[in-house]
């Protein structure tokens, strides 16, 4: 059981419209209470609503509310254990949390966060020893000083195939949080390294916690650079590199600037361009658009002037601009990376393109027009304007929306009103918006995307079914998501091979056959770990069963009206509360 004056306490000393607002800075006092667009959702009308007398939230658009512990918890995806560790070290409240109140999933999290941290003083060990001289030699050739090494962490992995094993094992770390952290795979000779001979990037979160690494490949080898796979504490999407040093800066400079890769950041940190920041390998996604909403309005995108550098500055932008930022697109002459050019030329003229930077809506029309021969046809300004009716759409000011529009007609040459008539405005979102197939019944499916993550691992790794034994038919969104489930159950069970599991769990749901072949189909991630990750699936479709068996009692509660609820009803109402915060 958790203190309830430790809860008290942390209420008393944080006022929830403060802590709120360093993740929506956009909060606006609406009279007793302050408003401001979701950040949960996205919305163009502030729906998001919050209380320091009250002590609460609640978001009239999707339903999320709460107090500071619900926005904590769902803001930074932690569990209830989680959200008042961390608030009671903001609040200055002794707090000690025992370990036989934490839940499988937060012992989980809590075992590979400490291995990490152990992984993270190895590498940067190994970095510093005297058998790291070649790493160090590869830094020092991209200009990196010892300083920087020492902010960023900067480690090496050695060649050994289970160097940080046996020093992990060693210092007491057991080989399951080894591989929970994603550091370490189970293989026919033993437990061995994920990373290998490699310049080491411990990823920080914005929060400082380290979840996982990056890895750049010393010598010949592919791929070149490597991240950490998934993990419980990992996922790409949701994390920018540098942003744990970023944060202050982008808040000071009223911007931020973002780049490609680990070097990149960390050559414009060591010129002192510390608002710099970086999507880990992968495509900008809407979670790092609202990362950078915590911070600033302002976004620089760097790209490659090459097709598929602009075709990402392109779609970054989009998802840029959707979630209400403002965007400048730049690129450096010369094909150089922004630590080359930094070296190169200098700070300065570092600093002086970003200042001229194009607006977003400049390079769009720039872009398009480039694609068409001169001067434009009316076939040509047609289809010009159509593309560019997307780009205004995602643009949620009003205001800027119509600055744009009056720029796209000036620069193709067509009058204002004809762009507008096309941008699907919020009140012309219908009228233009592409006709696309209502599902149908049959192209439903019975299970939602825990459910179906779940069926697809487990016709995978039929043998890991055992792992699924506390599921029950209230678990599950529905009764044919339940009859999947039994189905590719019975079928492992019965000894169905892997080819015959399909075909013999289909012949059981013979309505729902086709949605076992989609699920047979779906690419399995490179990182798969069967066992993990079912198990993760399960724990997720426990939860949905909690919150949906929660429904039904609030419901029934509601009918039987105040003062006439039953109290069993009651308690098992409470008692599902608790479970959620589990």
């Amino acid at each position: 059981m958790i203190d309830n004056k430790v809860i008290e306490q942390i209420k008393d000393r944080l006022d929830i419209v403060e802590f709120i607002r360093q993740y929506v800075p956009t909060l606006k006092r609406a009279g007793k209470t302050y408003k401001a667009c979701c950040p949960f959702h996205h919305e163009k009308t502030p729906s998001f609503t919050c209380s320091s007398e009250k002590g609460l939230f609640y978001c009239f658009g999707c339903q999320a509310g709460g107090d500071i512990f619900e926005f904590l918890m769902k803001m930074e995806n932690l569990s209830f254990n989680e959200a008042i560790e961390k608030l009671a070290d903001l609040a200055g409240v002794e707090y000690k949390p025992r370990q036989d109140t934490f839940s499988v999933e937060e012992q989980r999290r809590a075992g590979a966060r400490q291995v990490l941290e152990f992984a993270k003083k190895f590498y940067h060990k190994n970095l510093l020893s005297s058998e790291g001289t070649y790493a160090r030699a590869y830094v020092k050739e991209r200009h990196l000083s010892k300083e920087t090494c020492v902010k960023f962490e900067l480690g090496l992995a050695f060649k050994e195939p289970a160097a940080l094993a046996r020093a992990a094992q060693s210092a007491g770390h057991d080989a399951a949080n080894l591989k929970e952290a994603g550091l370490c795979l189970q293989t026919d000779y033993g437990l061995r390294d994920y990373f290998r001979n490699r310049l080491m990037f411990p990823i920080i979160n914005h929060r400082g916690d380290t979840v996982g690494f990056g890895g750049r490949i010393l010598g010949e080898g592919e791929p070149k650079y490597l991240n950490s796979p998934e993990t419980v504490l990992f996922t790409k999407s949701h994390v920018l590199y540098g942003l744990n040093f970023a944060g202050p800066a982008i808040r000071k400079a009223e911007r931020a600037i973002l780049l490609e890769g680990y070097m990149d950041v960390i050559g414009c940190h060591q010129a002192g361009i510390e608002y710099a920041v970086a999507p880990l390998g992968t495509s900008l996604t809407e979670e790092h658009a609202r990362l950078l909403k915590r911070y600033t309005e302002n976004v620089i995108l760097l790209f490659d002037p090459d097709a598929a550098g602009i075709k990402a500055a392109l779609r970054g932008s989009l998802i840029l601009i959707s979630r209400g930022l403002f965007v400048k697109i730049a690129s450096l002459p010369d094909g150089l990376d922004p630590d080359e050019f930094i070296i190169r030329d200098g700070k300065e003229a570092f600093e002086q393109i970003l200042d001229s930077a194009e607006d977003v809506i400049a390079f769009h029309v720039r872009q398009q027009i480039s694609r068409c021969a001169q001067p434009l046809s009316a076939q040509d300004k047609t289809h010009i304007v159509t593309e560019l009716a997307e780009v205004l759409a995602q643009q949620p000011d009003a205001i800027v929306r119509r600055e744009w529009a009056k720029y796209v007609a000036e620069h193709i040459g067509v009058d204002e009103q004809l762009v507008l008539a096309r941008t699907r405005t919020p009140q012309t979102q219908k009228m233009f918006a592409r006709t696309a197939p209502k599902p149908t019944a049959e192209m439903q499916s019975p299970a939602n995307s825990a459910e179906e993550e779940l069926l697809a691992w487990l016709l995978r790794a039929p043998q890991q079914a055992a792992l699924c034994g506390e599921l029950t038919e209230q678990d599950f969104s529905s009764a044919g998501a339940y009859a999947l489930f039994r189905a590719v159950c019975q079928a492992a069970q019965d000894g169905a091979t892997d080819q015959q599991l399909v075909e013999q769990a289909g012949a059981a749901v013979p309505s729902l056959s086709k949605e076992l072949v989609k699920l047979a189909l779906v690419q399995t991630p490179p990182d798969f770990e069967p066992q993990r990750d079912i198990a993760a699936c399960v724990a997720r479709i426990k939860q949905n069963g909690v919150q949906k068996r929660l429904k039904e009692v609030q419901h029934q509660m509601k009918i039987a009206g105040a003062g006439n609820v039953p109290p069993e009803l009651i308690k098992e109402f409470m008692l599902l509360q608790t479970k959620l915060k589990k």
